[in-house]
This record gives C-alpha cells, structure tokens and sequence, in this order.
C-alpha cells in the first residue's frame, strides 16, 4: 500500500502549484502518491492566513485539521507563502514533526534559490516524505550537499536542488526503512526534480506534464515542424507512450505558465494524423490541439498564397465509393468544430491588437516571395478555361504587377479534409459542390477531429491553422511551402500568445 500524503494550501492559494508537483511525482513512481484535499476541505487551509508562521501553530492547525476531516490522513504536508519561524530557528525554508506525520514549506523567497517552484517543491515533498517513513532521521549541521543538511547558509540550497544527494550516513539509515520499491521510487522522484531545473537536460516524462499542458501542436511535414520549433525558445524533449515531444513553458494570464506540447507526424494523411492526436491526448490531455501546417488553397478575392486559413467546420471527403465507369463517389464526413472553438473564431477579428503585428514580423524574418502573375492566363493556369480565367483575376488582385504584395492576413473559413494530395481541378469542383464555402484542401485534420471527438474525455478543442502554399488551377513558385509553413506557425505563435486557447 503506497504512503499518502495530503499536501494543504494554507494562507494562498497554491493548489495550481502543489497540483503540478503532485503530479510530477506520481507520475514517475507509485510508492507515494501526493494528493491535494478534497475541494470541500480546502478551505480550511485558505482561511488559516499569517504574516508570519510559527510552526507550532502550524502543527496545532493541521492536528485540528486531522480531527475534522477524519478519514486516514497519516501524513500531511502545509505549504504556506510567509516568512516560517520555530522557537529555535527564524527564516526558515520548512520544518517537520516526523514522529506524527506533519511537514510545513514556505514559497517565500523560493525564487531566490530555485529557478521555479517546480524543483523547490518537489525537493521538500521528497524530503518530508523520507522523514516520514524514517522520522529518526534528523538535518544534520555538517553540509555534505545532502538532502538532510540544515542548509544554514540558504546558498546550500541551490547545490541540493541540483544534485538531489543523500550523504552515505543518511543513505543507511534510510536503507534500513525501505524496500527495493521504495528505494527505486526516491531515485525516481529525484530525478524528476532535477529534470524540473531550466537547464535541466534531462528528458521529462510527458505524463509527468498533464495537468500544465493546455495545448498540442501537430505538424505533419519536416518543414511544418521546423517552421513550429523556430517560434518556441526554451524548449525541452518530453518523453511519451509512443514518440517524442518538444515541450515548452509560456506565461500566461495571472504570472501562472502554460504548457505547450509540439508533436510531429511520421507521415502525411489522416491515419498517421489520427495516431499522434490520440497519443498527445493520451500523454498531455491539452483543452486545444492546433494542427499547424500548410493547404491548397482555392481561387479567392479575399486570400491567396501565403495567408492564414483557420478551419470553422470539418468537411471529409476520405471516404468514397469506386464504381462501374471509372466514377467514384464521396461520402461527406466531418462537421461543426467544437463550440469553443467557434467561440473564438467569432470574436478573432476584435483580437487583432492582442494578435500584435505578426505578419510583418513575418515578412521581416521571412521574406514574402514575388509571384509575377501575366495580363493573360499562360501555361501556370490548369484546369477548364473558366476556371482558369477566375484563378488569374484572383491572383491578379492580389499581385498587381505596380504594388508590393501585401502582408498576410488569416481568414476563417470551412476546410476540406481527404487522404489525397489535389491538384485537379475536376476533383475539387465535386467537392466544392457539396462543400460551396470551403476554402481549403487539406490531409490530416479529419484525423485529428475524429481523434479528440473520441479520445480522452471527448472534449478536446481542434483548429487547424494552414498557410496557403498551393492554389488549385495554378502552379506557384516552389518557394511558397516554406513561407506557407512559416505564416502558418507565425499566426499560430501569435494566437497562443493572446492567451484565448490556454
């Protein structure tokens, strides 16, 4: 039977925080499992507010709390955010009494020796627990970079943080308390903790990431994810059940951060798409997942080459029907995108400050390429006469041989969705007759759709953000994949960063 331990907010409101910790450590081993209290008991730790906090107060409150809650709470853990004090010690960083399973941290001044609360947490929740089980073991004044060194010079800290050592005395007088299971869930934790450090180089366990992930992005090509990686700095490699991630922490609204997870497709179409959607659900559970790439886009007065479709419903085409004659038939799949996604698509147009000036950052960081489009339509345009005269107007109002091209823009609209790569006109038209609005082709959003419809608790948020690199009816220059991935991952950026899909 693991060892509970129940870690209180008292005085703030820490659980976001303790919430994480708790889950970075469970989700390395399964000898301890941390557990916040009840929601209906939480308030007995907010109401328990100090400047300052003696522990003895601290030990008289979570005895009182034991008492009331009842239940089987062997060990609890306080975590305040005011200056901590004994009757022997002044400025504390925690203190315990062992021998009736009672542990307080303080967050004050944390910053100043650990890079986030991360380490700090999860170094005293290791800490305590190890006193728990073994409460003769005792700080020692003797600093031998130990977790069990008093730290009288708070410097010490730092080292500790880092290294995550126990000194050899201290190692056999724990040995004779633990078995195996135990010993291997302590090295687990601790190098859990380290890998919570910045500079960690350390591969974190994306399961360890649940509950601070709030968004998955997906991209399918090589290009697509280069153009994803080079907008998040900072980033670190998650290890999940399937593949690898890369994982980056953003500020978010309140000082709290946000989690965003990167994962790459192994190949294009929906099925792949399909599989790295429900294996991100699985090992992050995000509320959104952004499918972030490039599409064929259709001839239109209001977009072209190089803008920024965002998908406001799903319209697949993937499976079809082969008949007598050479005829084939398409069963339309798909449907409305989520009703907070909706939600945000409505509203996009009033969030152009929050969005910032990302595409002329774009163009600065990447220039937009020169497309010369002909007073006639030439051997570029394919397809049927009319419709290759309709392709020319819409690319000569877009790229006037007397004006330099405009900056993109992001328009939301329907996308087509199917497992095939289109470039003939006669296709697109048959899928446009049932789908008039649509403004895009695309192949793996089907996937990622039916993936978060049915994965995890059914509630996922997907939108597929697709720089246009193709209009249909017309062979572009080559250089606009790359600027397509790059408008697409630049507006992705941008949309994150306005803090409306965290």
């Amino acid at each position: 039977m693991p060892y509970s331990i129940e870690v209180l907010s008292v005085g703030e409101d820490s659980d976001a925080k303790i919430a994480e910790v708790a889950q970075i450590l469970n989700s390395v081993q399964e000898e301890f499992r941390f557990n916040l209290p009840p929601m209906a008991l939480r308030q007995d730790g907010a109401a328990f507010f100090q400047d300052e906090y003696q522990t003895q107060q601290v030990w008289e409150f979570l005895k009182d709390y034991r008492a009331r809650a009842r239940g089987h709470r062997p060990y609890l853990v306080a975590v305040v955010n005011g200056k901590l004090s004994s009757k022997k010690y002044s400025n504390l960083f925690g203190s315990h009494e062992a021998e009736n399973g009672l542990a307080v941290i303080t967050l004050r001044d944390h910053l100043k020796f650990a890079d986030s609360f991360r380490p700090f947490l999860c170094y005293y929740l290791i800490r305590y627990s190890l006193s728990f089980v073994c409460p003769a073991l005792k700080s020692h004044l003797e600093t031998h970079d130990c977790f069990f060194d008093f730290k009288l010079n708070k410097k010490d800290l730092e080292k500790s943080l880092h290294s995550g050592t126990i000194c050899g005395v201290c190692r056999q007088k724990l040995e004779k308390a633990f078995n195996s299971q135990a010993r291997d869930a302590i090295a687990s934790m601790i190098t859990a903790m380290r890998s919570q450090h910045k500079d960690s180089r350390e591969i974190l366990h994306a399961e360890s990431l649940k509950g601070s992930t709030q968004i998955g992005i997906i991209a399918v090509r090589e290009d697509e994810f280069d153009a994803v990686l080079e907008r998040f700095e900072h980033r670190r490699h998650a290890s999940g059940r399937n593949r690898y991630y890369e994982h980056v922490r953003l500020p978010g609204k309140n000082g709290r951060e946000f989690g965003v997870a990167i994962g790459r497709c192994p190949e294009q179409g929906q099925g792949p798409a399909h599989a790295v959607a429900t294996d991100l659900i699985h090992d992050f559970a995000p509320r959104w997942i952004l499918l972030v790439g490039i599409a064929g886009g259709f001839a239109d007065s209001d977009y072209t080459l190089g803008d920024v479709l965002l998908s406001s419903r799903v319209h697949d085409f993937a499976v079809s029907a082969a008949l007598e004659g050479g005829i084939t038939q398409y069963q339309q799949q798909g449907g409305a995108v989520h009703r907070d996604v909706e939600k945000l698509l409505t509203h996009l147009p009033a969030l152009k400050r929050e969005l910032g000036d990302w595409s002329s950052e774009l163009t600065r960081r990447v220039p937009k390429p020169l497309e010369h489009i002909p007073p006639d339509p030439d051997d570029k345009f394919y397809g049927p006469e009319i419709l290759r005269v309709k392709v020319h107007a819409s690319l000569q109002s877009h790229f006037p041989s007397n004006k330099t091209p405009r900056d993109p823009i992001f328009k939301v609209a329907p996308m087509i969705t199917a497992n095939t790569l289109v470039k003939d006109t006669k296709l697109a038209e048959q899928w446009r007759d049932s789908a008039r609005h649509a403004a895009a082709v695309e192949m793996e959003l089907g996937g990622v759709y039916l993936a978060a419809r049915y994965g995890g608790d059914g509630d996922t948020r997907v939108l597929a953000v697709r720089g246009i690199s193709d209009i249909v009816g017309y062979k572009r220059s080559p250089d606009w994949t790359t600027f397509a991935c790059h408008s697409a991952a630049a507006f992705c950026k941008a949309l994150i960063s306005t803090g409306m899909v965290a």
